[in-house]
């Protein structure tokens, strides 16, 4: 499983999103029917994707509270990189005076 439970939730957000804006236009009276029919036959496809991904976070978590994969993963601090040096070279110095 190469996926995370962010990027899951994530996808599983974008299609809930969809969702709701294919429903939109699937009551819009105003549509032509064509257009309707048109979102509703992309409902079904979207509430599969849906169902698909809610069956993987199900996984993810069983196996996670198995600990078979971890939830979290290790923390990278890649900021100190950005600040210039002079910042760097301040914090030492009052660091050094601290203790």
């Amino acid at each position: 499983m190469a996926e995370t439970l962010g990027s899951l939730v994530d996808k599983l957000t974008i299609a809930n999103i969809r969702l709701w804006h294919l429903e939109d236009l699937r009551r819009d009276l105003s549509l032509p029917d064509a257009r309707r029919l048109e979102a509703a036959d992309k409902i079904a496809i979207v509430n599969g994707e849906r169902n698909d991904l809610m069956d993987e976070i199900d996984e993810y978590l069983y196996k996670a509270f198995r600990g078979k994969v971890k939830l979290r993963a290790p923390k990278v601090k890649i900021y100190r990189e950005f600040k210039p040096r002079s910042a760097i070279k301040k914090k030492k110095e009052r660091a050094g005076k601290k203790g």
